[in-house]
């Protein structure tokens, strides 16, 4: 079997301890070549994972005809060019969530790859998680009856970003809770209902509670929909305390409720109401190694039978678009309608 040879752009934690472990072993992928601007940092990489060529600069890894694709994990500033660049040098790309840093960037990252006709993957994991496909198979069952209310959790109490980190610029990371972990959840809820859904409005509310930092710490969304249902997100770094785990949403419906983490649905079972748990896998992680495998393994499809991607670039700018409203309406303090798209 032939392998798909990939390359790495960026070096950084997100790379170390998900992406690249799963490329690694997975039997379709060759992890060709990885490119870093810090030389000590892209050399202990490729030593540490048997990686044979390492650049330092984005132009030649762009120039090498050997690579197939590449995964881009790089600051958010950096996503729109050096994506851009890679799909301009005939490459397919995943990027790393969020897919720029405005959706201004995010339409040219869209043109480049209608353009160049190379898929454009954004690396939103939670869509290959086992415990939303089996959530968003009940809401398409309709098990739940008319979904009236959506709540997403972005909130960690672990390890936060540190105040002189790049993700506490707003200049290179574009924001802080929001853009970091509530692009997830806006995400995430898109795909438990297919795409489909129409945002109306968003009101948002940013403060800084707990770190005096340039970017915000806590957020409120609040996202109504042209359908009537209306969905919460709460955001937030370095809180002290978490009611669901980051990534957990809960979907209320005239007919039942359902959940992920914990996993369980509230409804008729067996003629009675109660709860039901899923039977998934019962000693799984929160943030499980398998969801990162399962998405490699999409954008492997991608660029060996052109499947579509599991979050492509019209998803991703849908995504920007609602993230560029909610710090709009932060600025402002009123709500933002938002056209159909």
């Amino acid at each position: 079997m032939e392998k798909v040879r990939l390359g790495l752009v960026g070096v950084g934690e997100i790379v170390r301890e998900f992406h690249l472990p799963v490329m690694s072993s997975n039997p379709r992928i060759e992890v060709l070549a990885a490119c870093d601007l810090n030389p000590d940092a892209v050399q202990r990489m490729a030593r540490q994972f048997n990686i044979p060529k390492t650049y330092t600069d984005f132009n030649s890894l762009a120039s090498d005809e050997d690579i197939d694709g590449v995964v881009v994990c790089v600051p958010n500033n950096l996503h729109a060019p050096v994506s851009t660049q890679m799909l301009q040098s005939g490459k397919h790309v995943m990027c790393e969530k969020p897919m720029a840093v405005t959706a201004t960037e995010g339409e040219k990252m869209l043109a480049a790859a209608e353009a160049s006709q190379r898929k454009l993957a954004i690396a939103h994991p939670w869509r290959h998680d086992q415990d939303f496909r089996w959530l968003r198979s009940l809401i398409k069952s309709g098990r739940l009856g008319k979904v009236f209310k959506v709540r997403g959790h972005a909130i960690i109490v672990g390890d936060p970003p540190p105040l002189n980190s790049w993700r506490c610029n707003p200049e290179i990371s574009g924001g802080g809770a929001v853009m970091d972990l509530g692009s997830h959840v806006i995400d995430t809820i898109s795909y438990l209902f297919g795409d489909a859904l129409r945002p109306a409005r968003i009101m948002a509310q940013t403060a800084n509670y707990f770190a005096k930092s340039d970017v915000e710490d806590t957020a409120t969304l609040l996202i109504e929909f042209q359908d009537g249902m209306s969905a919460l997100i709460e955001c937030g770094w370095h809180h002290n305390f978490q009611n669901s785990p980051h990534g957990a949403i809960e979907v209320f419906g005239t007919e039942g409720y359902a959940r992920t983490f914990p996993t369980e649905l509230f409804g008729l079972v067996d003629g009675v109401h109660g709860y039901y748990r899923p039977f998934l896998h019962p000693e799984r992680p929160h943030i499980d190694p398998s969801m990162y495998a399962a998405q490699m393994d999409s954008f492997v499809d991608c660029i060996v039978s052109g499947a579509e991607p599991a979050c492509g670039p019209r998803q991703g700018l849908r995504n920007m678009q609602l993230v560029d409203a909610a710090y709009r309406s932060a600025r402002d303090g009123q709500p933002v309608s938002l056209k159909e798209n």
